[in-house]
């Protein structure tokens, strides 16, 4: 950023910091921590961290008979003991591995409603990482909290590509250039 602010070709008067997927997460703190950032870009992101993506999985491979219940509710378990593990001293230093899921599963929700910038926030509908992103702004309405800006792309997945009628991913039908121009347009109100 100081290589940039000294650029004559940049304009420092918007410093636009966005994230996809976990790149979000960075985003986000990038955002709490960076007085200078103006504007906040969300893409794909999960409110509520990993570790619900997982439990959510399992509980819809159970609703749709893809696996018995008792066999989700057993998985659920062993997530939220690998969970605990993340947590643990002892585990992390037997299984340093587990540092990622400790930080992959932090909510950002309660940092989003901290942040003050205006704040973009764009996922596709077929996208279990976010599908969680419909419920943000009732926490926005909540907490009277006004800098929401968000976009759902029905039908798209988490990369932001199509799904076919078989529920495949049409890699050939691709909309990043798409979602990427409206969220720059939205920027430069």
């Amino acid at each position: 950023m100081k290589f940039l602010k000294k650029q004559t070709w940049v304009d420092n008067s918007k410093l636009v910091v966005a994230g996809h997927s976990q790149g979000s997460k960075v985003a986000t703190l990038i955002a709490l921590n960076n007085k200078k950032v103006t504007h906040l870009g969300l893409f794909a992101a999960n409110p509520f961290g990993r570790i619900d993506q997982l439990i959510r999985e399992y509980r819809k491979e159970a609703e749709f008979n893809q696996i018995s219940w008792k066999e989700a509710d057993k998985k659920i378990e062993e997530k939220y003991e690998m969970y605990k593990n993340a947590f643990n001293k002892d585990s992390l230093a037997k299984s340093p591995n587990l540092l990622a899921w400790k930080s992959f599963s932090r909510p950002l929700i309660n940092d989003w409603l901290i942040i003050k910038i205006p704040t973009y926030l764009a996922y596709g509908t077929n996208d279990i990482a976010s599908d969680l992103c419909d419920l943000v702004p009732l926490f926005y309405i909540q907490n009277s909290k006004e800098n929401l800006t968000y976009k759902r792309y029905l039908n798209l997945e988490h990369n932001f590509f199509e799904i076919n009628n078989d529920g495949t991913i049409n890699y050939e039908k691709e909309h990043w250039q798409e979602v990427m121009n409206e969220f720059v347009k939205w920027t430069q109100n």
